[in-house]
């Protein structure tokens, strides 16, 4: 995605927009006009969306990250859990980026905190370009898949997947500590096995998921490069 040429447009609108040499930040109160604040903001939001998704790229990664030299309090099955349930709720935040990239596109000038769905697809300038309600729709259902898991997780309690409930309850040291030594050696090579299992399948799951995001992602960037390039051509209109 970040060769693509609506990527690639953007934040080389966004460089030159700065007339700062690189590397030097202009003061937070540098007078900028309406076209530098409009490839500015776009870049920005551009950014925050593809930093977004290599986090999701990043998280499938963390789950079998972990460093037993290392002396933490968390268990292999706490981090297991965390990282899988942190997964879970950013994954759909990703749909969240893209309203907020579509709202600078179209220089809608909503405010961040009263962006959502509804009110990016019924805006006039938007459904004006139905190709650009499609794809965010596609988008939207693509992460419905997960969005009942996010919702539980951040409203309600735990993800109860009972493979994970499972792991859980093999790395309970009070278990573990009431077992014979043989039986507890069972148990550790069982729950190692169990674990390795679980993980590349859930590695895989979301890897795959990942990659279909990115298509619909992609899909997005082509269409809003047409409205980047209009909205350019606006301004150039009006004299900037």
């Amino acid at each position: 995605m970040k060769e693509s040429k609506f990527v690639q447009l953007v934040f080389e609108d966004a460089r030159a927009s700065m007339n700062e040499d690189p590397g030097v930040l202009a003061p937070s109160d540098a007078a900028i006009d309406e076209y530098q604040f409009y490839r500015q903001g776009v870049g920005f939001h551009l950014a925050h969306a593809l930093t977004w998704l290599d986090q999701l790229s990043f998280a499938v990664e963390l789950l079998t990250n972990y460093d037993y030299s290392k002396k933490i309090s968390a268990s292999r099955a706490d981090h297991l859990i965390y990282n899988i349930e942190n997964y879970l709720v950013r994954v759909n935040a990703a749909y969240d980026r893209a309203l907020q990239l579509v709202n600078s596109v179209f220089h809608l000038c909503v405010h961040e905190e009263h962006v959502t769905h509804g009110v990016i697809v019924t805006n006039t300038k938007v459904q004006h370009r139905p190709t650009v309600v499609a794809k965010l729709k596609a988008l939207r259902k693509i992460l419905d898949a997960y969005s009942q898991d996010r919702h539980t997780i951040i409203h309600k309690h735990s993800l109860l997947d009972a493979k994970m409930r499972r792991i859980e309850l093999f790395y309970q040291d009070a278990i573990l500590d009431a077992m014979p030594a043989e039986k507890r050696a069972n148990l550790k090579a069982f729950r190692a096995t169990y674990l390795r299992e679980f993980v590349v399948a859930k590695k895989q799951e979301f890897s795959n998921f990942n990659a279909k995001l990115a298509l619909a992602v992609q899909d997005l960037f082509d269409v809003l490069a047409v409205e980047y390039t209009f909205q350019k051509a606006q301004f150039k209109a009006r004299g900037f």
